[in-house]
């Protein structure tokens, strides 16, 4: 044989032997549902459980937009907490005099553009955030799902009020559409 015709025929078994192989696979593949079970009247049916349903983690995606709109800040009520739960009332110097407050009043006076001795703080505590927004998300943004242990602050230029929340151990930053931390009975802290 020449060499050429040797080439073609292990060509043509290697072809034949191949589609061999895939075939045996695709068997071998087949769906279990084609097959019926046998049973007789004397035996009974088998019985297949359902596959379980995969438990939600907290990595999965949470859309946000599903929760209640958030609240605004508004003056205070009679007693130390207004009608939407934000910190009011005398806070105490210990509270005030804290760098990551002072920074906020920093903050809130660049902001309004004007001195800090106009801005007075007016509510302070200590609370827990639903999540990793710190009770203020940003649409289309993705939040740790777990409680967040914090603080929320407001501080008050010309009678306007302005929210800062923090984590435990960070910095406070502004909030323009606060929503409410858990109450203090479920771990959202109290007023201090």
């Amino acid at each position: 044989m020449t060499r050429p015709a040797q080439h073609a025929t292990d060509r043509r078994r290697l072809g034949v032997a191949l589609l061999l192989a895939a075939g045996l696979t695709l068997s071998a593949c087949g769906d279990a549902t084609d097959e019926t079970p046998t049973t007789t009247p004397d035996s009974p049916a088998a019985t297949v459980p359902a596959p379980a349903e995969p438990e939600p983690t907290t990595e999965d995606p949470v859309d946000i937009t599903d929760r209640p709109s958030p609240t605004s800040i508004t003056p205070p009520g009679e007693d130390d907490a207004s009608p939407t739960g934000e910190p009011s009332g005398e806070v105490p110097s210990d509270v005030a005099e804290k760098p990551e407050v002072q920074e906020a009043v920093a903050a809130e006076a660049q902001r309004r553009n004007v001195e800090e001795s106009e801005v007075q703080i007016v509510g302070y505590r200590e609370v827990t955030w639903r999540d990793g927004s710190l009770g203020c998300p940003e649409a289309g943004m993705m939040y740790t799902q777990a409680l967040v242990p914090g603080a929320q602050l407001v501080l008050e230029v010309d009678g306007e009020k302005a929210a800062y929340h923090s984590g435990r151990q960070g910095d406070f930053s502004y909030c323009a559409d606060p929503q409410e931390p858990l109450p203090a009975e479920e771990g959202g802290g109290g007023d201090t």
